[in-house]
């Protein structure tokens, strides 16, 4: 049993796996671009209050960092209060430092921004060799209205400018408009993860399609090298891009993590109306869309139902399971005590519908508007 506390409200939420302590710690007005994204969607409805973020636990406050971003999605620190962060619909990523945004951003380029397109993912590393940030970026690439692709760039961050772009990844973009994704993650292993969607309908094998085609990149968790080679051998396949497929069955996700203490990889997972998911991503993880959204019925069989492409590739049931969909959005560890040794290497995960930050303790079994904000101890 796992007890949702809402002010004092209890909603019990019964399930087969782990996450035995789930504690709501922060009310907050989430990230712009997905309540835009979503708001339209049946059976959907995004939080859209204008209030400021309120923090339940008594030890912690809210300091606001910054004001005046439109449509924020993500955002990757360059250093201590050095942040760049990501504007859906105007292709830009801005930099702020000390609080105080540039005047000018880093790069703007012409994105698709439709629904859910945009530029939608960002992740930072130090250069081997110049010792100079690289920046990579994954945005839905336009050219006039009409959408290109959903393109990985690497670029190299020199004098508060954003240079010498070098393509990673070319995807598609179509039909969308939604279910694009498009986290980027760097792990343990110092490669990159991006997120794909299944970008409103494709049918592969990917999709779990017996006879759908080949993987093209969608339904994914794809993962190469900061140069956008394949590290390895392919995990699902051994030619084309499915080489590159770290996942699949993937439907849309807008968080990934890995957690500090073991190196795992875990991904939120949005569902149609029902079944957002939390699960631990493992090397083939199959999340089994589109045959299977939440927990697979009790006379599923997966090595029947779904593709394993000849037994490459595992379905595993969700970690966590949402009845009534909240739209989770981000998962991030916290590998620091700062804000309590209660909270250190915790899971914390966002949602679009109820404006929310929840706690899951996995020590213990368990697992806006504009606006960046901090929490720090009192």
């Amino acid at each position: 049993m796992i007890e949702l506390i809402i002010y004092g409200s209890l909603i019990g939420l019964s399930v087969r796996t782990l996450l035995l302590s789930f504690i709501l710690i922060l009310i907050f007005s989430f990230l712009s671009h997905l309540i835009y994204a979503q708001q339209d969607i049946p059976g959907v409805v995004a939080s859209m209050g204008n209030g400021e973020p309120a923090v339940i636990d008594p030890d912690l406050k809210i300091e606001t960092v910054t004001k005046g971003l439109t449509l924020p999605t993500t955002m990757a620190f360059v250093g201590p209060d050095d942040i760049l962060v990501l504007e859906k619909n105007k292709g830009t990523v801005q930099r702020i430092v000390n609080g105080q945004m540039l005047a000018a951003p880093l790069l703007q380029v012409n994105v698709s921004s439709e629904v859910e397109r945009g530029m939608l993912g960002i992740a930072v590393s130090k250069d081997n060799q110049t010792g100079k940030p690289n920046v990579f970026l994954y945005f839905t690439e336009s050219e006039g209205a009409k959408p290109l692709a959903s393109r990985l760039y690497k670029y190299e961050l020199t004098n508060d400018t954003l240079v010498n772009p070098k393509l990673l990844l070319d995807l598609p973009a179509v039909p969308g408009p939604r279910h694009n994704a498009g986290n980027i993650m760097i792990g343990p292993d110092n490669n990159l993860y991006v997120s794909v969607g299944d970008l409103d309908g494709h049918t592969t094998m990917a999709q779990n399609m017996k006879d759908g085609g080949k993987p093209d990149g969608s339904s994914a968790i794809l993962r190469i090298t900061q140069d956008g080679h394949i590290p390895g051998g392919g995990i699902i396949g051994d030619d084309g891009i499915s080489r590159k497929y770290y996942a699949y069955g993937i439907r849309n996700s807008f968080g990934m993590d890995f957690d500090p203490l073991t190196g795992k990889l875990w991904d939120t997972e949005n569902g149609p109306s029902y079944g957002d998911e939390i699960n631990l991503v493992e090397p083939g993880f199959n999340s089994g869309w589109l045959e299977v959204q939440g927990m697979a019925p009790f006379n599923f069989y997966s090595e029947q139902d779904l593709v394993n492409f000849w037994g490459k590739g595992n379905y595993s049931d969700p970690e966590f399971v949402w009845t009534d969909t909240v739209g989770p959005t981000a998962i991030k560890f916290l590998p620091s005590d700062k804000l309590g040794k209660q909270y250190s290497n915790d899971a914390f995960v966002s949602d679009v519908t109820q404006g929310n930050i929840y706690r899951f303790d996995l020590a213990n079994n368990s697992l806006g508007h504009g606006a960046i904000y901090r929490i720090v101890p009192k």
